[in-house]
């Protein structure tokens, strides 16, 4: 097969994954939580509050089931960044403080991913969070030994990284007034708005 017939090959293997009923899904939930946040009369202050922003809208989507985030240190030793559990009466998603904003979004999207298509293997490690009220240490060592399916995180990954690509500029726009309504166009250097611009 020649250059062109591979690129072809690969045009048509790219096409059949953005037309996935998953790649639309995940298309779906990041832009309608993308509608909701700019509809809200104060813009997110930074990536917390953003993160923040984004769990009360996730509960919303769930009928007003919570979602409580937690900003915590995960143990050096293990190679966890994010962990959400569901309780009985509402949802925890923990997220590493030490993470940078935009990575920060990734790792809320990937949990939110979870959650909302409901992979069971993270609730396992539930049980230990709950009997633990302290978030650090032992019970997240714990969840971090818990089993996950490799199809699922890669699932989570992608949807965390559209889901932060998509509200990346929320964090560098200029914040409103309150009640100013939804987020102002990004100015360039120069004052100009980008042609077509992303808000």
């Amino acid at each position: 097969m020649d250059v062109a017939g591979v690129r072809r090959k690969a045009a048509r293997i790219a096409a059949g994954l953005r037309r996935s009923p998953r790649a639309s899904c995940m298309r779906e939930l990041a832009h309608g939580l993308r509608a909701a946040l700019r509809v809200r009369p104060r813009p997110p202050a930074d990536a917390r509050e953003l993160c923040r922003a984004l769990c009360e809208e996730m509960s919303a989507r769930r009928g007003g089931r919570p979602v409580e985030l937690r900003f915590e240190r995960f143990p050096d030793e293990i190679e966890v960044t994010g962990l959400w559990v569901g309780f009985q009466d509402f949802d925890l998603v923990i997220v590493e403080e030490r993470a940078e904003g935009v990575q920060q979004l990734v790792i809320l999207g990937h949990e939110l991913w979870h959650l909302h298509v409901g992979h069971s293997h993270h609730h396992t490690a539930g049980t230990a969070l709950a009997e633990e009220r302290d978030w650090t240490g032992p019970a997240l060592s714990v969840a971090a030994r818990d089993g996950s399916r490799a199809a699922d995180e890669a699932e989570a990954d992608d949807f965390g990284h559209r889901l932060a690509a998509t509200l990346r500029p929320f964090l560098f726009s200029p914040r409103t007034p309150a009640g100013a309504g939804p987020f102002p166009r990004r100015a360039r250097p120069g004052g100009n708005p980008p042609p077509g611009g992303v808000t």
